[in-house]
């Protein structure tokens, strides 16, 4: 007697929510800095879909306000949990119109760092290795969309560090933890991510509208 076949994907299907649930995808890869000394190390955290996220949404035209009052749109908030006594518990605040196209809202909360490596003291005169990068977080936003109770949108965070048991290296690497999400909830609903490699970060984000 035959059996009836089923593939995972039929039985997901059947199953109520089976599919409601994103999965995250990971990603690690260097490359070489023109802006930053030395390499920069990216380890990514993403669930974007195609065809709610173009490929590179990240890289579309930076938004340039107009001067003209939004009438429509949603201040976002993302609230930082890391390990710095810097920057835990800040808030991000940025403001999203829903009148930019694909243009890419970008908010830049990097602090420059410079810092002097293999440092060889002879007498009073000490010399060694100049190292600069920027410290902190880079946020980007767009592609905004109000569907009956629900506001949903592309948020990338970027956090950018070198932690200090890498420094002893003559050449450390620059961290970049990157989250690249489609936000879904309803209105003042916080969800909360959590990504990073050597040092993971959670951060908790909700839209409110202006």
């Amino acid at each position: 007697m035959l059996k009836p076949l089923f593939s995972v994907a039929a039985l997901c299907l059947a199953i109520a929510g089976c599919a409601s649930k994103p999965e995250f995808n990971h990603n690690t890869y260097q490359y070489d800095s023109k802006q930053h000394s030395g390499t920069v190390s990216v380890s990514e955290t993403t669930n974007v879909p195609s065809e709610q996220c173009t490929d590179r949404w990240r890289d579309e035209r930076t938004y340039q306000p107009s001067g003209v009052p939004q009438l429509t749109g949603f201040r976002l908030e993302i609230q930082i949990h890391d390990q710095s006594a810097d920057t835990y518990g800040n808030l991000i605040k940025v403001e999203l119109p829903s009148n930019h196209g694909r243009d890419v809202v970008v908010r830049d909360f990097q602090k420059d760092k410079t810092l002097m490596l293999a440092v060889d003291s002879n007498g009073l005169v000490k010399q060694g290795d100049l190292f600069f990068f920027p410290e902190g977080y880079f946020v980007r936003a767009a592609q905004p969309q109000f569907n009956e109770d629900e506001v949903s949108f592309c948020l990338g965070v970027d956090r950018t560090y070198v932690p200090d048991a890498d420094l002893n290296s003559p050449n450390p690497l620059i961290r970049m933890d990157r989250l690249n999400v489609r936000f879904i909830a309803e209105p003042g609903v916080e969800k909360t991510y959590t990504f990073g490699s050597i040092q993971p970060v959670s951060v908790s984000v909700r839209a409110v509208p202006l």
